[in-house]
């Protein structure tokens, strides 16, 4: 594949498009049903959900590398054969266009519930979709070049939000260190974290733009655990501040959390920057959830310049965004979907086959093109 200047990124751009796209909605989405689970030892169940989100991403970072210069699009039907590699391009797209969508969904209620509750959902979509289509169009590199100043920013504004709510941390509010559900609790509080940062898979349609020979199996592990830390401090964070139970009762404990942030009476409602750092990284994952998409329909459909698929992939995402009737819809009903069927096939299950039957082919010499 060969690619301009505008579809080429470093080890270090990829580094913070991974950590942005996972920090974002993880945080917003899950931590709530990690205490529902397991109480105060909500960071191990994130701490687990990491170490298993690593292992994922390692397994779609090296099943990339065997195809340098390839994306999933280009390199499945040399696994798979023509048309069975074709079926699971077109099965991986059609999860990617409905998480977009419904991401997009999530977006516009978490801001029109903090920001513009009388500004009609359609209108929020329709703004953040024109900054996509704007980003995206320039090339993946434009999406890269804008995680490496929207990465720091989100990083530094996070670990600052923590310094400040320091003053009102117990530390007896994280003991006892097991809670009463034991180990099945921590377990069963993993998984929805679990899920969300196993989005990571979408390395296979990433790494083909990173120039072979770089490490990009270390910059891909180690987004991920650069957006696993920052869960961890702040799940932390959140049950020093709130106690365990609390927070299991909250939509967006990280948005509640920070509400309380006070110092000396002069530093106040400093929520805005919770918000500022959702929304950024919102918007990074979406837009790469549209890239993808746009430019894995192109080669689906054998069309010769991709950029022509952005609108049309935008307004699928904007249908799909449409459609739930309601929060229980968006962020109850769908986390189910994605736990119990995309989490054991798409993100565990399917790669990791990719891999072996691709080790196996490439250890007898098999690997070739169609």
């Amino acid at each position: 594949m060969k690619v301009g200047v505008s579809m080429k990124l470093s080890t270090n751009q990829l580094f913070w498009l991974i950590t942005i796209m996972e920090i974002g909605m993880t945080a917003l989405l899950t931590i709530s049903d990690a205490f529902k689970k397991s109480g105060q030892a909500a960071w191990m169940s994130i701490t687990l959900a990491v170490i298993l989100s690593l292992g994922v991403t390692y397994v779609a970072a090296k099943l990339s590398v065997l195809f340098p210069g390839q994306t999933f699009a280009e390199f499945a039907p040399v696994i798979a054969g023509k048309w069975f590699g074709n079926l699971l391009l077109g099965s991986y797209l059609a999860v990617w266009f409905a998480v977009g969508g419904i991401i997009l969904r999530e977006y516009s209620d978490f801001v029109n519930m903090s920001l513009f509750s009388k500004t009609p959902t359609w209108a929020v979509m329709l703004m953040m979709i024109a900054v996509m289509l704007f980003c995206v169009t320039g090339g993946i590199q434009t999406l890269g070049r804008c995680s490496e100043i929207i990465g720091p920013f989100i990083v530094g504004t996070i670990l600052l939000i923590t310094v400040f709510l320091s003053k009102d941390f117990h530390l007896f509010r994280l003991t006892p260190l097991v809670p009463m559900q034991g180990l099945v609790g921590i377990t069963q509080g993993s998984i929805s974290v679990f899920s969300f940062l196993g989005e990571s898979v979408m390395v296979l349609m990433l790494i083909g733009f990173v120039s072979p020979g770089q490490r990009t199996i270390t910059a891909a592990t180690g987004g991920v655990a650069m957006a696993g830390i920052l869960l961890v401090v702040m799940s932390l964070s959140i049950c020093m501040v709130l106690g365990p139970v609390l927070p299991a009762y909250l939509i967006y404990p990280v948005y509640s959390v920070v509400q309380y942030v006070s110092v000396m009476e002069f530093i106040q409602n400093i929520d805005v920057l919770a918000v500022i750092v959702v929304i950024l990284s919102i918007f990074i994952k979406l837009s790469l959830y549209l890239f993808i998409t746009s430019y894995g329909t192109a080669k689906l459909f054998r069309i010769s310049k991709w950029k022509r698929m952005v609108g049309v992939a935008a307004a699928i995402f904007f249908l799909i965004a449409m459609a739930p009737r309601n929060l229980v819809e968006s962020q109850v009903k769908f986390p189910v979907f994605w736990k119990e069927f995309v989490l054991p096939i798409f993100i565990v299950g399917i790669p990791l086959l990719l891999l072996i039957v691709g080790l196996l082919r490439k250890s007898r010499g098999k690997l070739s093109a169609p």
